[in-house]
């Protein structure tokens, strides 16, 4: 009797749960495919709101602090002793170092040392010294060993920045970039424009073309390729370019936000084909469920049922 009683106590609570167990499963599973989508479109809203905000550091700081965190990284450039230029991914710098620490006090404007923009894939992303893992997971990093990102003559500033982040797009588009097209940097004030007169795929260890060109004012931008493999680099290189005051602002301002790259719509399409065959599974199961239902109500299954539950008893027995 006791285990008739247990088994009866159990048996609503099993059901309670096979029943809520699917449309959990199914919530679960529509999360982890959201997970991507979601984090990448908080982050790049995120990381195009943290570069707007630092033009407004050059007025925080006030003219006189600008010129000379201008006039510093100039001095920097012309006078920092040349280094061989690694690849920003393999080669792992050590930030206690005397030469680091004088990298990282040139433009310390507020964590963010520069911003860059590329209109033509509605690029515009903050700018952070050095090219470590954490560094590169929120933007882009200036590669040691090169040029502040500040212009000048017989200079080669290196930005480099991830593909294929699964919580950031940064530089995923990086190969849509075309010849003649223009990218910006900006920093303390100082805006510069770099038209792309160079694109090519080399391995990790070639980077001779990252070094300085007497007399030319270059900008390159490099990531990881083929997408989801890194076996190679893709490196865009700008040459600056004349800008006036007045068009810097409307030339720059051609970025616009971010909208949903292609892996994220077929995600989203898959959530949307789920949910779809999810209620239909559940429209029917409901179907069959009502059908059964009518069945066991109909008045021959009715009487059938009452005879089953009253047999004839002998009035002998």
């Amino acid at each position: 009797m006791s285990n008739q009683a247990s088994d009866q106590s159990k048996t609503p609570l099993k059901v309670r749960l096979l029943a809520i167990a699917p449309p959990v499963l199914l919530l679960a599973g529509i999360l982890v495919l959201l997970y991507p989508v979601l984090a990448t479109q908080y982050n790049n809203h995120r990381q195009a709101q943290i570069a707007e905000q630092f033009s407004a550091v050059a007025e925080e700081l006030g003219p006189d602090a600008v010129a000379d965190n201008l006039r510093r990284a100039d001095e920097y450039n012309r006078e920092a002793a040349e280094a061989p230029i690694l690849d920003p991914w393999l080669d792992a710098q050590r930030p206690d170092t005397a030469q680091y620490q004088e990298y990282l006090s040139q433009l310390d404007l507020n964590d963010v040392m520069a911003t860059v923009k590329i209109p033509s894939i509605n690029v515009n992303l903050p700018i952070y010294h050095g090219t470590d893992t954490a560094t590169l997971d929120k933007g882009v990093g200036h590669l040691f060993g090169t040029a502040l990102p500040v212009g000048g003559e017989s200079t080669h500033t290196v930005l480099t920045g991830h593909t294929g982040l699964g919580t950031a797009t940064i530089f995923d588009e990086l190969t849509s970039v075309q010849m003649g097209e223009y990218f910006y940097i900006e920093t303390a004030g100082r805006h510069l424009k770099y038209q792309v007169t160079d694109i090519r795929v080399v391995l990790p260890n070639e980077t001779e073309s990252l070094n300085k060109v007497e007399g030319k004012d270059l900008a390159t931008l490099i990531t990881c390729t083929p997408y989801g493999v890194n076996t190679h680099r893709l490196l865009v290189t700008g040459e600056r370019v004349p800008m006036d005051d007045a068009s810097a602002q409307a030339e720059a301002a051609q970025v616009h936000p971010r909208v949903l790259q292609p892996w994220m719509i077929a995600v989203l399409a898959s959530v949307v084909v789920i949910l779809c065959v999810a209620g239909w599974i559940w429209l029917r199961s409901r179907k069959r469920s009502q059908e059964t239902l009518e069945a066991t109500q109909t008045p021959e299954a009715l009487e059938v049922a009452d005879g089953a539950e009253a047999p004839e008893v002998s009035i002998g027995e």
